[in-house]
């Protein structure tokens, strides 16, 4: 049973931690042919892994663990479509994302189809052309003389285009993972898991995961009508590391169908693409990847690509066949990143002397000129900062458009919608939107949230909040314990990295990682741990506090990092 409890930061803000169990010993359970420390059992209950098989399944994922892919709804038709693309040479037309899910989804039905001797072509809108399937599109498919598109990590809401395109004499094969709405297109075939009539066990999908399915399917139809028993059958396992590139990226669950594919994906021993490699070396990554390489390293800078130039430079990368040639877009994309977070930078420094000094509840800051594909990120740092809902927006020459983050409990999207008489449009979720207004009533949006979000959250004061796995002390964390929390990897929702609470710890030394990183020698009477702060949280020596931190094996050494700390007392 979880207790919560608030504690005060060394910064003054209070945290709200709930605590999901209390201290684990070093006891090691036995349930039939498993052993397992009690606390990795305990973390694995946490996140709802309770059974023996469930259990095994999720510490040892295999490729058998995945669903036949023909229990997705139209499957069975998409593919029978494209077999018969191929027999008859019809032209393939692929339209993605400008998202990391996006290109690698793309990158990933490329390169099958031209591992089978199919020719298929591909187009990536860019942002300022709009998200998903476009008329421009199905026009650039047109003029290829194509006959057949697939979307890729989009198209769930293109019901008008679909029909454009229908009209035009193409058919449009839909795999997407975005929420459908009561009415879906009118496409050859709409392959999506969330569909109320799909059988398919497993909802949360990543655009790449429903392309992969997609792949699976095909092939196992073309095995069967021999079209393989002339040429070599592609080994699909080798396309998992684009799906777990393109499933981290998209912050999707990593449970089920999704962790399968990203473990034995990360942890491919060569990737399908050079341009992969190319990437990995350009960002200094050596070695196997995890999932904060992607998070933190990869996906920013394939990200960068659709934020400020243009998203297919990545397809290309990833469908090139030289080292040579793929680290020249490798390097182009860092310089990409490099410049996005330049425009982070200044447009965050320009925000916060627009906003200095304001009580408002929520935050409102427009100007012209701020770049539109990297507002978002902005909005979402200055809430982080301030703990208010932000909106960023770039003012063109009558519109303006915008990009808003929440913090805590605060509803953004009910909040934006009660003001939506004053917009042009306007969409998103709780924690995230965005919207399109007229510069004339930039004034007036403003004043109205304002008084929306005081009336609606009078008093509110957002409460950080970590949930905790258990209350424990230095002694469990045994060289054996941390191998087993290394098989719970890679981590993301639902399942995070563990997190630990330990009280009443004494900071008995201090040293600094590359001249910058404080690193404390803490003891907490039953052991003393070195744990590193790459938030730079200053401790004293001396001192006494509560922390909160994360354990793992990293290139062969254990460690420990401080997440957060609590001040308690000044020691003798």
């Amino acid at each position: 049973m979880s207790t919560e409890i608030e504690l005060k930061s060394l910064d003054g803000s209070k945290k709200k931690i709930i605590i999901r169990e209390g201290c684990f010993s070093n006891k090691v359970l036995k349930f039939n042919n498993l052993r397992l420390f009690e606390a990795t059992r305990k973390i694995l209950e946490n996140r709802g892994v309770r059974t023996t098989e469930e259990i095994k399944s999720f510490l040892k994922p295999s490729l058998s663990q995945l669903y036949n892919p023909f229990l997705l709804r139209d499957m069975d038709i998409a593919v029978n479509r494209v077999i018969r693309a191929i027999s008859r040479n019809e032209g393939i037309f692929i339209v993605g994302d400008y998202d990391t899910d996006g290109v690698t989804a793309t990158s990933l039905l490329l390169r099958f189809f031209r591992e089978i001797g199919v020719k298929a072509y591909f187009y990536i809108p860019k942002r300022e052309d709009g998200y998903g399937l476009s008329v421009e599109a199905i026009k650039k498919a047109l003029n290829r003389g194509s006959s057949l598109i697939i979307t890729v990590d989009n198209g769930i809401t293109s019901i008008d285009e679909v029909e454009f395109a229908k009209n035009v004499g193409i058919d449009v094969i839909i795999t997407d993972h975005h929420e459908p709405q009561e009415e879906l297109p009118n496409a050859y075939a709409v392959v999506n898991p969330k569909r109320s009539d799909s059988k398919f066990p497993f909802k949360e999908l990543s655009g790449v995961g429903v392309a992969f399915n997609l792949v699976m399917a095909l092939r196992g139809q073309l095995r069967k009508r021999g079209f393989f028993s002339e040429k070599e059958e592609p080994n699909l396992k080798k396309y998992l590391d684009l799906v777990a590139l393109g499933t981290l990226a998209d912050i999707v669950p990593l449970l089920d169908e999704n962790r399968v594919c990203v473990k034995i994906g990360l942890f491919n021993n060569t990737h399908s693409t050079v341009g992969l490699e190319s990437l990995k070396k350009v960002s200094g990554i050596d070695g196997m990847l995890t999932s904060k390489h992607v998070g933190f390293v990869l996906a920013p800078r394939i990200n960068a690509a659709g934020r400020l130039n243009d998203a297919s430079i990545v397809v290309d990368m990833f469908m090139k066949d030289t080292v040579e040639e793929a680290e020249i877009i490798a390097k182009k994309l860092n310089e990409i990143n490099v410049q996005r977070r330049k425009l982070q930078l200044e447009i965050i420094k320009e925000v916060e002397g627009i906003v200095k000094n304001t009580n408002d509840p929520i935050i409102v800051a427009a100007k012209e000129g701020w770049h539109k594909g990297v507002i978002g990120i902005v909005a979402n740092a200055i809430a982080y900062k301030h703990k208010k809902p932000t909106i960023i927006i770039t003012k063109g020459d009558d519109v303006g458009v915008g990009s808003g983050r929440s913090v805590g409990d605060i509803d953004l999207f009910s909040v934006v919608k009660k003001a939506s008489h004053l917009l042009e449009k306007f969409g998103g979720h709780r924690m995230a939107i965005g919207i399109t207004i007229k510069n004339r009533y930039l004034d007036d949006f403003k004043q109205s949230l304002n008084d929306i979000v005081k009336e609606k959250y009078k008093d509110y004061q957002p409460v950080f909040k970590y949930e905790v796995d258990c209350d424990v002390s230095f002694s469990i964390f045994t060289r054996r314990f941390l191998e087993e929390l290394v098989l719970l990897e890679p981590h993301g929702p639902l399942n995070e990295e563990p997190l630990f609470i330990c009280r009443n710890v004494i900071v008995k030394d201090k040293t600094y990682i590359l001249s910058k990183y404080p690193k404390y020698l803490l003891g907490d009477g039953t052991s003393n741990l070195w744990m590193v702060s790459f938030d730079k949280l200053d401790l004293n020596i001396g001192y006494v506090y509560d922390i909160l931190f994360t354990a793992t094996i990293k290139n062969g050494y254990p460690t420990f990092t401080l997440k957060d700390v609590f001040f308690i007392n000044q020691g003798g």
